[in-house]
């Protein structure tokens, strides 16, 4: 009896050794999200490895929740079937490597056991986001106004969709969450993250912010949208010259990047006519473009067409977009039973969900423009936010 009890309490160190490096894990991967993509992938790696071995170790009791796996599960094997009848099967097997990003959401879904945890986490990235804002202003103040700001990240873009989604979260604390001590620092936090977000002159991440924030304003009073107009003239009228010019190019229909764009999307549906089922596999884009490249286009050659429905359908085809919209719309309609359900008194657990529907929501609006769901960086953080509303709602497989 008693090497049963020693080895019981050995397995129960050992879970509880492991459950603390995963503690320690994702908040180093929030952290680190803004900073580097290398220290982010290694701390969602060292999670998910510690969470593996939790699953082999014997428990009397394990309850583990999946949420959305068959259009997942459907849409990794898609992509599977697209690499293996790819124009290079090589380069895009090699993507395949990709799928630890949905495993870690499975990750925080199962680990993360507590609504106080998931607001602590979130008031942390919030606060990483904040100090990076600051940095890329500070890139404004060496650079000029005409300086698109990378920030933190090798590039603007990627700063961009990563300021627009902390941006949202925050604003989800801020317009959810039952004001207390420690809730007061997120309203001047937005002030930064807003200039920021502004300087990278990258419209797409405007425009997701623009679309989360006003569901998140819809959601807590509908009578509140009559605001964002105002918020958005002063927003205009306070920003430097470049930045109205850039404003004002939404309007412009000679504006050579969206023209650039419209020749890319042309490319691609005739891509999509060619091959339609499988598409020419991840990273086949760049190797077959310059055969479909429209007179109109300025580049020769590209990676990505700055869409992500056509860029899914090119890589993966339609069997692929089938179950990538089916992933996001079985989210939505999931996320949105979760919402209802919550009662007036759960303000800590609606900013939580609102946050991540709005997020979710302005990536996917930003993703009209550009190619956001290939943007690792961002893609690893729209992952840990999807996980968020499933703390409450965990449906047992």
């Amino acid at each position: 009896m008693r090497p049963i009890l020693l080895r019981i309490a050995h397995w129960q160190q050992t879970q509880r050794t492991l459950g603390r490096v995963i503690d320690a894990a994702i908040p180093a991967f929030l952290v680190c999200s803004v900073v580097s993509i290398t220290l982010a992938q290694a701390a969602i790696l060292l999670a998910l490895a510690a969470w593996m071995l939790t699953l082999f170790l014997p428990a009397a009791e394990r309850r583990l929740s999946f949420p959305l796996l068959l259009p997942m599960a459907g849409f990794f094997l898609a992509s599977a079937v697209a690499a293996l009848t790819a124009v290079d099967p090589y380069l895009s097997l090699k993507e395949l490597r990709n799928v630890f990003q949905p495993a870690f959401f499975y990750l925080i879904v199962n680990h993360l056991q507590e609504e106080e945890q998931a607001t602590s986490l979130t008031r942390l990235l919030i606060a990483v986001g904040t100090l990076a804002s600051l940095y890329g202003l500070s890139q404004t103040l060496t650079q000029g106004a005409d300086f698109r700001v990378p920030g933190t990240m090798s590039i603007y873009m990627t700063f961009a969709g990563l300021l627009m989604l902390i941006e949202t979260v925050a604003l989800a604390q801020v317009l959810f969450h039952t004001p207390t001590r420690q809730w007061l620092w997120l309203v001047p936090a937005l002030f930064p993250l807003t200039g920021a977000l502004i300087m990278t002159h990258t419209r797409g991440a405007w425009l997701g912010l623009v679309a989360g924030f006003s569901l998140l304003l819809w959601l807590r009073k509908k009578s509140a949208l009559l605001v964002f107009p105002v918020i958005a003239l002063a927003i205009f009228l306070t920003s430097p010259l470049a930045v109205q010019n850039r404003m004002s190019s939404f309007l412009n229909p000679s504006d050579v990047t969206f023209n650039e764009r419209l020749s890319m999307w042309h490319s691609g549906l005739q891509i999509i006519r060619d091959y339609p089922l499988t598409g020419v596999g991840m990273d086949g884009l760049k190797r077959i473009y310059p055969a479909y490249k429209q007179p109109t286009a300025l580049k020769e050659r590209t990676s990505h067409l700055h869409n992500n429905v056509l860029q899914i359908a090119v890589e993966r085809g339609l069997i692929g977009l089938a179950f990538w919209l089916w992933l996001w719309v079985a989210y939505v309609r999931q996320v949105w039973r979760i919402y209802v359900s919550l009662r007036p008194q759960d303000g800590r657990m609606k900013a939580l969900v609102v946050g991540s529907l709005a997020s979710v929501v302005g990536f996917h609006v930003a993703g009209l423009s550009e190619y956001t769901f290939g943007d690792s960086e961002v893609l690893m953080l729209t992952y840990f936010l999807m996980a968020l509303p499933f703390l409450r709602y965990r449906p047992e497989r």
